[in-house]
């Protein structure tokens, strides 16, 4: 795969289409095609360049934990990086500003703003770092009601987003415990040590099991909702649970974060299924 194509994570990206095609559908827009396309390439260009930022400022972890990817590998310099990740921000942010006006503060003054502030600073910082992660998660889900004057109907599926990420990113820094200590990074199992650190991401997988199922207990969505819900995500999260108590290691740590990585479309498919009609 071209360094160009690899940086900015292209399986990444398509998750982030796929988010923004199932939002839409559930919001009814899907005919505003338009509005679909401009949507679709502002969230491919932002996120893109925050990949693409975020390999800058983890080129010394990466040479550990990444050393495939293609700064460390030597496939991209850095200064053509940096050029790169300022053109797709631009592109982006113009993608944006062609939607409507909440889109283009969405895009120019939250969205992009916070991805440099991430990479550059906040990521260093506990548990911080994470939050900023699963905050921009969430926001994309807004950033497509924002385009369709319907922030309200994202909420469910901006908290989704974000406690799938939060629980994600935890995981995903005790997968790379190595690396970030060798690069010096503050990350939670290196602050709080890994065994608290497994039992602080245990209770927010059972905080959010319950979470998650409140929608439907409120009546804001239907049965579907909850049996979806049910199987397709809060058992398993149990499973993992039970996984991350016996037998915590890399190997697992892996497989948890996958898992919280493509599940959060299961979460999505709950929404679609079971909105009330």
């Amino acid at each position: 795969m071209p360094a160009f194509i690899k940086i900015l994570r292209p399986l990444n990206l398509l998750q982030a289409t796929l988010a923004v095609l199932l939002t839409t559908a559930i919001l009814g827009h899907v005919d505003q095609t338009t509005t679909l396309l401009l949507l679709i390439l502002s969230v491919i260009f932002i996120n893109g360049a925050g990949n693409v930022i975020n390999d800058i400022y983890d080129l010394e972890i990466d040479r550990v934990n990444r050393p495939d990817r293609p700064l460390p590998s030597g496939k991209m310099k850095v200064s053509t990086a940096r050029i790169y990740m300022f053109n797709l921000f631009a592109i982006g942010i113009f993608c944006a500003s062609l939607i409507n006006l909440m889109t283009f503060y969405i895009a120019a003054l939250l969205a992009t703003p916070l991805l440099i502030a991430y990479s550059y600073k906040l990521k260093t910082l506990p548990l911080i770092g994470n939050i900023v992660v699963s905050f921009m998660l969430g926001l994309a889900f807004i950033y497509v009601g924002s385009a369709f004057g319907n922030m309200e109907a994202t909420w469910v599926m901006a908290a989704l987003a974000f406690g799938f990420t939060l629980i994600r990113e935890l995981v995903k820094d005790l997968e790379d415990m190595e690396g970030d200590q060798q690069s010096g990074a503050r990350t939670l199992p290196l602050v709080w040590g890994e065994s608290a650190t497994v039992k602080f991401t245990m209770a927010l997988m059972m905080l959010s099991m319950a979470l998650f199922l409140l929608p439907a207990i409120i009546g804001s969505y239907n049965s579907l909702y909850y049996w979806i819900v049910l199987i397709g995500i809060d058992l398993p999260m149990l499973y993992f649970m039970v996984l991350l108590c016996r037998a915590p290691g890399k190997k697992n740590y892996s497989r948890i974060q996958l898992f919280l990585k493509l599940n959060i479309f299961v979460g999505l498919a709950a929404i679609y299924l079971g909105r009330p009609v």
